[in-house]
């Protein structure tokens, strides 16, 4: 099985560097100029079987955008909801590091989540092994599936998907509006990386 990953266009908070999280922000124009030409890159994919989005608006707006040009009717899916990042949602990280600096790992510079009262890497990676599990389950009989999400549960997808566990530095970052294509064998659990991070289709 085949599993396209689609991370949601661009938002404002994305342009002044705002943790997102479950906060529900919608595209801006530059976003919704990305999702339309992805969206034709990917009506000329050949065909999905099935078009699953997380439901918060940013990612759900662009799978609508993407259902118009590759003619399928999006489905929402709680499990593809970005992580939580807690009481610093909607911060920047200049702010956060000015205000809270020991929410970071020492050394590497990236927020632990769990201490800010987010969905830390263990329970994240946890979900998207329940979301891989899930898609199997309901919709094994489909070759390809195309997922519109967020940036770090992406990230986590992938992590996971290749046996990297919670302790270890994981090093996707997907640029708005980007595809990545992991072949999934659900024997397994176990994913192959094929395309990540492409953004070939926001340069025509």
């Amino acid at each position: 099985m085949e599993l396209w990953l689609v991370r949601h266009g661009r938002t404002s908070a994305n342009e002044e560097g705002r943790f997102q999280g479950r906060l529900d922000v919608p595209l801006n124009g530059e976003g919704r100029r990305e999702a339309v030409l992805l969206s034709y890159r990917l009506a000329g994919a050949g065909e999905f079987g099935l078009l699953l989005s997380s439901d918060q608006q940013r990612a759900w707006e662009t799978a609508e955008i993407i259902s118009r040009g590759i003619k399928l009717t999006p489905l929402q899916e709680p499990l593809l909801r970005e992580c939580s990042w807690g009481y610093v949602e909607g911060l920047r990280r200049s702010e956060v590091e000015a205000a809270y600096p020991f929410l970071f790992y020492p050394g590497s510079g990236r927020l632990r989540a769990l201490r800010c009262g987010g969905e830390g890497e263990r329970r994240l990676l946890a979900r998207t092994r329940a979301l891989r599990r899930k898609i199997n389950r309901k919709h094994g009989s489909f070759r390809r599936i195309l997922l519109v999400s967020h940036g770090r549960l992406i990230n986590a997808f992938i992590s996971g998907g290749l046996g990297l566990s919670s302790r270890q530095k994981w090093p996707y970052a997907p640029a708005p509006a980007s595809l990545s294509i992991v072949r999934y064998d659900p024997a397994s659990g176990l994913c192959r990386l094929l395309l990540y991070n492409d953004t070939s289709h926001l340069h025509v």
